[in-house]
């Protein structure tokens, strides 16, 4: 996941003396990651930008989590580019975790399902592929499981709406 090439795209100038810098970072899969500051004339650009391009590579799998965060909302899995796939199932778990809207987070059971396949036959191996205990797992799980009752419980309702009333009922 290194950052290969690294420019200062464009420097403007700002009343007052001060400038806005744009750099342009591309990562070993070509990736562009863009970067923009204010900073006064004076300001050492150049080591700024190496700078930039370390801080830009140590963000790079945690975006990658946020990416995966959104995706799974639809059920969607990533494929890691950035690190390894237990890797970017362990940062979007953490992600997910977080999230305190239940309807939102009911949203990634889909790609959690699809976790499990992937990560092994039970919870100890999903520990085991997430490099955690499995009072930690088990955690994760319970939550994951609780929702699924509350979302099927809310699918069964979504069946019982009536498009038009019985006979009867007007």
């Amino acid at each position: 996941m290194p950052i290969v090439s690294s420019e200062i795209a464009k420097v403007f100038n700002r009343p007052g003396g001060d400038l806005k810098v744009h750099e342009r970072h591309i990562d070993h899969l070509g990736g562009i990651w863009e970067y923009r500051y204010l900073c006064d004339a004076t300001f050492d650009k150049d080591a700024a930008l190496a700078e930039n391009a370390a801080r830009i590579e140590a963000d790079i799998p945690q975006r990658e989590a946020e990416a995966q965060v959104e995706r799974s909302k639809k059920g969607v899995t990533l494929t890691a580019e950035y690190q390894t796939q237990a890797e970017l199932d362990r940062r979007t778990i953490v992600q997910l975790m977080q999230v305190s809207d239940s309807l939102t987070f009911g949203r990634s059971l889909q790609w959690f399902r699809d976790f499990e396949v992937r990560a092994g036959a039970n919870a100890n191996a999903r520990a085991n592929y997430l490099g955690v205990s499995s009072q930690e797992y088990s955690e994760v799980a319970d939550r994951f499981n609780q929702i699924t009752g509350v979302i099927n419980s809310l699918e069964a309702d979504q069946g019982r709406v009536w498009i038009e009333p019985p006979a009867g009922w007007e």
